[in-house]
């Protein structure tokens, strides 16, 4: 493996607050606003590559993104029980209401089951949960369905890293390819993703 990589990672953290702090993330992910500014996904699926290499316990891993996942989603609910109508009839416009709405909609067309779908939606993720609790779902429906989701997508993202990893034979390729062009290549997943979401949004 390059020198370089192997640099990065002795400056990542470990131990227990490695796993903290991808908990952390994955919950922030979870919340609504807060998740349309963390890359959760892409950080777990990173962490399941990084274990292929040792720097960490997979089982960690996703014991970690699932439990993160699975309470942003309950605070996400209990913040949509306690404010949510309140600040459906205050605010009228922006980003924010967009994509509340968009959850509304995707909430009344599946219901629970929506819950569990939306873990896998990227922006609508955190906002889902909140409707939930705006429209007085019940808490058991709501936990079986946040619970299962959350661990699914908390064990399914690690191992895409981990296995893509273990396929791809990371340490082979990076002895080939140098940090400039992983910033090229990065700048330029940044800017496709942007494009599409502004395309997106202009099509709602």
């Amino acid at each position: 493996m390059n020198e370089w990589i192997q640099q990065t990672l002795a400056h990542l953290p470990t131990g227990l607050s490695y796993y903290l702090i991808l908990c952390g993330i994955t919950l922030a992910e979870g919340i609504p606003v807060a998740g349309l500014f963390m890359p959760g996904s892409v950080l777990c699926i990173t962490a399941g590559a990084l274990a292929f290499h040792g720097h960490g316990n997979i089982y960690y891993v996703c014991i970690a993104a699932a439990i993160g996942a699975i309470s942003g989603d309950c605070i996400s609910y209990v913040c949509g029980a306690r404010s949510g109508a309140w600040l459906a009839t205050r605010v009228q416009e922006g980003r924010f209401v967009r994509f509340l709405r968009r959850a509304q909609l995707f909430f009344g067309a599946h219901g629970g089951k929506s819950l569990l779908l939306a873990r896998f939606m990227g922006p609508v993720r955190g906002f889902v949960p909140f409707v939930a609790g705006g429209a007085r779902m019940r808490l058991g429906p709501f936990l079986f369905y946040t619970i299962t989701g959350g661990i699914f997508w908390g064990i399914a993202h690690p191992l895409v890293g981990y296995f893509g990893g273990k396929a791809l034979k990371f340490s082979h390729v990076f002895d080939h390819i140098s940090p400039g062009t992983f910033v090229v290549l990065g700048l330029g997943a940044a800017l496709l993703l942007l494009l599409y979401f502004k395309l997106r949004g202009k099509k709602q």
